[in-house]
């Protein structure tokens, strides 16, 4: 009702003002009419001032001066839990958060306590498009439910939760920065507290790290607080992220940024080469529903390089493992040692020489070329080459793959026999796959 009241003065006052000013009557104004005018239009500007819009300022020399008049960030914070940006107005709506989100920037210091008292709620409004695919992935599967239906899963919820999903993902998610378009209102309430600045700001950033359940929202505020003070955060950081690996809060399946939360917190371990929840992370690779852990492989990986194999091996090795995807996650980390490690070599002899994986061939082959490019490896991927040909003399598709990855091997080790050999062509995904198909016709 605050708010209401001066708005109507305003348009009421403005109607009155606007009929006497543009109303012509064919007889001169009086001094009478006159002063009515001028005083209609005073309070005018007085309505107008009322609302928020202006503050008028009269000068001895009769010059008026407008001033925008600061918005109380309550007010802000009241608009932004009403916006969802959706549909055909999605940008439009985008730009009104940030406008807000900037009104609040600009509030200074004041509007922390507002900020703090949202953050503490725990509510939240996704903006990020994939998040919005997700809630609706969900909201379609319990109507498939209710209708006695069998849900089907697919979509950007279904990739993040197989093995090979997260663990490609968890790749990507490591490089984060902040963009224009939060991906949620508290997101952008953490940009905006980041911006005001202060003693008060970074204490509110730091406890908000500490009461989090998010992935996202861990590793967001880690890049905040690295900015404000380099270093002085990463241990409460790790310590948090441990937390949430061993104890993660109970699953809602209703968000795609709760969901994705082991992606962020792993990517965490990556970022600060963390190998202290290494054993830990060893028991997970398969988790409570007998998939693989994508975030997991990659984390394991990359701490313990070619040290990791042996285990990866073992697991992809387990007969009760049936997804493929689970199985190229933990195939891609295995294959970056070849020519270096003979659990390695041996899982890529098994793959290429397997003509039930199809195009699946081509991409082992891949690895052969890429990674660890020192002279004495390349050797030794072609000697791996060598031996396989002479167990598959009669897989002509693949033996022709064979010898241009060779060659193109050869000019990486001496760029001089580019001329005689050329690049070496790339193998042929679709001659690897149709000859699998005609060895099971």
């Amino acid at each position: 009702m605050k708010q209401v009241a001066p708005l109507l003065v305003a348009a009421i006052v403005g109607l009155a003002a606007g009929y006497i000013l543009n109303s012509d009557s064919g007889q001169p104004a009086t001094a009478s009419d006159n002063q009515k005018i001028a005083e209609q239009q005073e309070k005018y500007k007085e309505a107008r001032a009322q609302v928020g819009q202006t503050e008028v300022i009269n000068i001895e020399t009769e010059k008026v001066v407008e001033r925008t008049i600061a918005v109380d960030p309550q007010t802000y914070l009241a608009e932004l839990k009403t916006l969802r940006p959706t549909g055909a107005t999605r940008q439009q709506t985008m730009r009104e958060i940030i406008h807000h989100l900037i009104g609040l920037t600009k509030s200074s210091e004041s509007a922390i306590p507002p900020i703090r008292s949202f953050l503490e709620s725990k509510l939240d409004i996704e903006y990020d498009t994939s998040a919005q695919n997700f809630d609706r992935e969900n909201q379609a599967a319990r109507e498939a439910e209710s209708r006695g239906e069998e849900a089907k899963p697919n979509g950007i919820g279904s990739f993040i939760k197989s093995g090979f999903g997260s663990y490609f993902m968890s790749n990507m998610v490591a490089q984060m920065k902040r963009e224009l378009e939060p991906g949620s209102l508290r997101l952008g309430l953490f940009d905006v507290v980041h911006d005001i600045g202060g003693t008060e700001a970074e204490a509110l950033l730091a406890h908000e790290l500490s009461q989090t359940g998010r992935g996202l929202e861990v590793a967001y505020l880690d890049r905040i607080l690295s900015d404000i003070a380099e270093g002085q955060y990463k241990e409460q950081v790790l310590n948090v992220t441990h937390d949430l690996l061993v104890t993660p809060p109970a699953p809602t399946g209703s968000s795609l940024l709760d969901e994705s939360s082991r992606l962020f917190l792993f990517a965490i371990l990556v970022k600060y080469k963390d190998a202290t929840f290494v054993n830990t992370a060893k028991l997970m690779i398969i988790n409570n529903e007998g998939r693989v852990d994508g975030a997991v492989v990659n984390y394991l990986t990359t701490i313990l390089g070619v040290d990791a194999v042996p285990l990866l091996y073992a697991k992809v090795k387990d007969e009760s493992l049936t997804d493929d995807g689970d199985k190229m996650a933990l195939g891609d980390a295995i294959l970056k040692h070849v020519g270096t490690n003979e659990d390695s070599n041996a899982f890529f002899a098994e793959v290429v020489t397997n003509q039930e994986l199809g195009p699946l061939r081509f991409f082992a082959l891949g690895h052969l070329t890429g990674g660890d490019r020192a002279e004495s490896t390349l050797r030794n991927r072609q000697k791996l080459i060598a031996d396989i040909k002479t167990k598959s003399p009669e897989d002509a598709a693949l033996n022709r793959a064979l010898d241009n990855t060779h060659n193109r091997l050869e000019v990486m080790i001496d760029p001089s026999k580019a001329g005689e050999l050329g690049n070496g062509d790339r193998p042929n995904l679709f001659e690897l796959f149709n000859s699998s198909r005609q060895q099971n016709n």
